[in-house]
């Protein structure tokens, strides 16, 4: 192999790594007029800020997506009209759901109807190039590579907290590793949920630790 393959090949690595392995869904827009995609309720989430609008078919196959601006929605069409709502903070885009967080300082009343609108309007399908990360053999987990560690973490996540923090409208993002504390980003509701740095911290540390190593440390950045 050519050094610059090489040279390729890491950068690819550690590209994976800053985004915690999580692979970006394209994005293929349905067709306006002929889409039966549509939301059919809503649902509150431990975030009085943060609404789950749930849809009647999955739109993304694997992983999700999440916006904290206009500029991060790239050619996502629905990402930008919701954005377009000054009051809209956030956007968290997974499985057969969207969560919604508003401003801290704006009612519910009539944005909610005004986003359950907007995503009828311009409901999107993303699709993925990968699918969910294999098993990994975690028997010693500190001899891995950092490559190999972050997929273990992601695993643990994968099977055991992002299927009930997504009943919430939300997600968690795997930012790096470094020594033994592994670093987290909450996306979704639980962005600015008062009991992501309490509770839900703590059982994502108790399930990493049981899984991986018991010396494993989980910070939110």
């Amino acid at each position: 192999m050519k050094l610059s393959e090489v040279l390729a090949v890491q950068k690819k690595k550690k590209e994976g790594s800053i985004s915690g392995g999580v692979n970006r869904p394209k994005v293929t827009p349905v067709a306006k007029g002929k889409s039966e995609i549509k939301v059919v309720r809503t649902r509150e989430t431990p975030n009085p800020s943060a609404i789950q609008f749930v849809l009647n078919s999955q739109i993304v196959e694997h992983g999700n997506l999440s916006y904290e601006s206009k500029k991060d929605c790239g050619d996502d069409q629905l990402g930008k009209f919701l954005f377009d709502k000054p009051e809209v903070k956030t956007v968290f885009i997974m499985d057969n759901f969207i969560t919604v967080t508003k401003v801290d300082d704006v009612s519910w009343n009539p944005l909610k109807d005004q986003v359950w609108k907007m995503i009828d309007s311009n409901v999107t399908l993303y699709k993925s190039d990968k699918g969910a990360k294999l098993n990994i053999d975690v028997e010693n987990f500190l001899s891995l590579s950092n490559d190999e560690k972050l997929d273990a973490v992601e695993m643990v996540l994968d099977r055991s907290i992002r299927k009930n923090l997504a009943q919430d409208g939300g997600g968690v993002e795997v930012k790096g590793i470094k020594g033994n504390v592994v670093k987290i980003l909450y996306q979704g509701a639980c962005g600015s949920c008062p009991t992501s740095s309490t509770g839900t911290l703590q059982y994502i540390q108790t399930q990493i630790r049981q899984q991986l190593h018991k010396d494993l440390e989980v910070k939110a950045v």
